[in-house]
């Protein structure tokens, strides 16, 4: 009997567990990593910055509690009706451990859970929160004269342009700005954002042109996709998530890496701050962070300014200042604006393109409208529409079978295809239900059954067994234990899965080896 493993490809981004949020991150880290994040007072700031408003008044009612609170005791802070909630919110710190809970007895012998804050967070975020504790946490401002160049609204653009650059990278339209430098590519190639170009098994390509040039034969994902639908913000926190994954790769020390990060979040955005304090790995991490428009670094005067890409993302609000008196240039895109609109507080849905409020018409025969200038909007429609016309501030275009299975060999589904075109449609459209059209979203889903009507599956083929009753024991206990994926019998072939194939090969050897006329009868060596 012979075997013959087929292995398969899947879907990109699917067989890596992604870190969505850094809470999630967080509840990773192991115990003594956590003490660590906990003794820096930015890191605990930006951590309760980050929490929802339920999680901040829970904490801030214990903050000055110095003895344990009756878990009982704060179910009724919470009206009936909230209690699911704060339960929980509750859960959630206690995963971050944040809450720590013991159990006492009282005098009548029964048991009471007690809670209290983290003894570490709590010190630390009452020093954060009065000024207390170390000094250099939050960073050192630098003194001195500040070049005049560098005000509020040139690291404004300098931040936009920067992160515009990455996103035009991602779709292939990178050919008027500046490439992204390698460590960026080496992110997006390794958080599925982006992966290395293949040719199709039905010979499609990118819907026109030739958009892997120029970019080290990477594309865009599944995944990559999803991340162009992300607010700001949120493709900032993908970046950075994936930015510790890295770190932990190059044994980095992570609670370092961490903590750095919480740092530069909870800056003054626009101030200058003096690197000569920072220890090696910290320098190393301003050099790449720079490179995604995160902040801007003088090396020669050894000072850097925190822009608001990193500074906004704990809070909107607290980074109105960075946008104040600055504007974006008209040469970036609607993406570039909203970069520097949320830093004025101006926030995103978590699937929505930040431009101007809907911008495409569709109509029920596959026509597409858009009413935009912007090169990177523009580059967007184009990974999935065949477009036709462009105009000054107006693009017209069609939804085909071949840009859509173009679009469909990449990574990017049917669903996401219509969540952009719902998310992003012209106010005239959000006065039907539904948004779209019904014709052309069920043709959207049909074409993209045409190209997956075959799921392929990682599988292994067996077949040349010594005889008749071999094959029948082998075939009854892969039914048994339910691995048969085809089978013929007259045949003697099998094709089970791969969790099945190390049972298979287990079974065939121990009933060779229990076979005294195995090296008699001139059977063949048993799997590899």
């Amino acid at each position: 009997m012979t075997s013959t493993s087929q292995q398969t490809l899947t879907t990109m981004g699917s067989e890596e567990e992604f870190r969505l949020t850094i809470a999630e991150y967080l509840e990773s880290l192991p115990s003594q990593f956590i003490r660590r994040v906990f003794s820096n007072p930015a890191a605990c700031l930006a951590i309760f910055r980050l929490l929802s408003t339920v999680g901040k008044q829970l904490i801030i009612s214990m903050l000055y509690l110095d003895d344990p609170l009756g878990l009982h005791e704060m179910h009724q802070w919470a009206k009936p009706n909230h209690q699911r909630t704060v339960k929980a919110k509750i859960h959630q710190l206690r995963k971050l451990q944040i809450l720590v809970e013991e159990e006492r007895k009282k005098e009548n012998g029964t048991a009471v859970v007690m809670v209290s804050l983290n003894s570490i967070f709590r010190s630390q975020l009452r020093n954060a929160l009065t000024g207390g504790g170390d000094f250099g946490s939050f960073g050192i401002l630098c003194r001195g004269p500040r070049d005049p160049r560098i005000t509020q609204s040139w690291l404004t653009r300098y931040a936009a342009e920067r992160w515009e650059s990455i996103l035009h990278f991602m779709v292939g339209q990178s050919a008027d700005v500046a490439p992204p430098s390698e460590s960026v590519r080496g992110i997006l190639k390794m958080s599925r954002l982006m992966d290395e170009g293949k040719p199709t098994a039905h010979g499609e390509n990118d819907n026109g042109g030739d958009r892997e040039g120029g970019r080290g034969g990477l594309r865009i994902t599944n995944s990559g996709f999803q991340f162009l639908l992300q607010d700001p913000v949120s493709q900032v926190w993908t970046v950075l998530l994936q930015y510790l994954r890295l770190a932990e790769m190059q044994d980095m020390d992570v609670v370092e890496v961490l903590n750095f990060l919480f740092q530069l979040v909870s800056l003054q955005p626009g101030q200058q701050y003096s690197t000569e304090a920072l220890t090696r790995n910290q320098r190393r991490m301003l050099s790449e962070l720079c490179d995604f428009g995160l902040l801007y670094l003088d090396g020669v005067a050894k000072r850097f300014y925190p822009t608001h890409l990193i500074t906004s993302l704990t809070s909107g609000g607290s980074s109105a200042a960075t946008a104040a008196g600055a504007k974006a240039p008209s040469t970036t895109s609607g993406t570039a604006a909203a970069v520097a609109s949320t830093a004025a507080g101006g926030g995103g849905g978590e699937m929505a393109v930040p431009s101007e409020a809907g911008y495409i018409i569709l109509e029920t025969n596959c026509r597409i409208y858009a009413y935009t200038s912007s090169p990177l909007q523009i580059a967007i429609l184009n990974l999935f529409a065949h477009l036709v016309d462009r105009f000054p501030n107006f693009v017209t275009g069609a939804l085909t079978r071949e840009s859509i299975r173009g679009a469909i060999s990449h990574g990017i589904t049917a669903d996401q295809i219509i969540t952009f075109l719902t998310t992003n449609a012209h106010p005239q459209m959000h006065g039907k239900m539904p948004v779209l059209p019904i014709t052309v979203t069920d043709q959207v889903r049909l074409w993209e059954r045409e190209r997956n009507r075959l799921h392929p599956v990682h599988a292994h083929f067996y077949k040349d067994f010594n005889h008749k009753q071999e094959f029948e024991r082998v075939f009854r206990y892969a039914q048994d234990i339910g691995v048969i994926l085809w089978a013929n019998t007259d045949k003697m072939q099998l094709v089970v899965t791969r969790a099945g194939h190390a049972k298979i090969v287990e079974i065939v050897r121990n009933q060779r080896s229990n076979t005294a006329n195995t090296s008699a009868s001139g059977a063949k060596p048993p799997l590899a």
